[in-house]
């Protein structure tokens, strides 16, 4: 298993860290994405010298970082309540559906506006 994998894995494991979810994709390009209850859940985890990805952390600062061989590409971004969509049609839960919860499009649903409550 990817260090990547143990990671969500461990921290899924324990929901009192605030990880929704995450989801990993290998490949030329290789993304973690994960959602979390708040930043400060996150910061909180990134600062634990307990939690599961330091080690990985550390190796990576040791060995590979300023090397130019990989790179890091970090986003947060803190969405008020009720303020966000997503939409899926035919597949199964993922994303923001899959870490929080979904509701079906359906009658009083049908447009976005309908569905944010505008």
């Amino acid at each position: 298993m990817s260090r990547e994998r143990r990671v969500a894995s461990c921290v899924t494991g324990h929901p009192e860290a605030g990880m929704l979810g995450a989801h990993s994709w290998f490949g030329r390009t290789t993304l973690l994405l994960s959602y979390w209850e708040s930043p400060e859940h996150l910061q909180r985890f990134a600062a634990d010298r307990d939690a599961p990805h330091l080690q990985a952390w550390r190796d990576f600062q040791r060995t590979l970082s300023g090397s130019g061989s990989v790179g890091v590409w970090h986003e947060t971004y803190q969405v008020p309540a009720g303020d966000q969509e997503a939409v899926y049609s035919d597949m199964p839960l993922f994303g923001l559906a899959r870490a929080t919860a979904h509701a079906p499009i359906g009658a009083g649903r049908n447009t976005a506006r309908q569905r944010l409550g505008r």
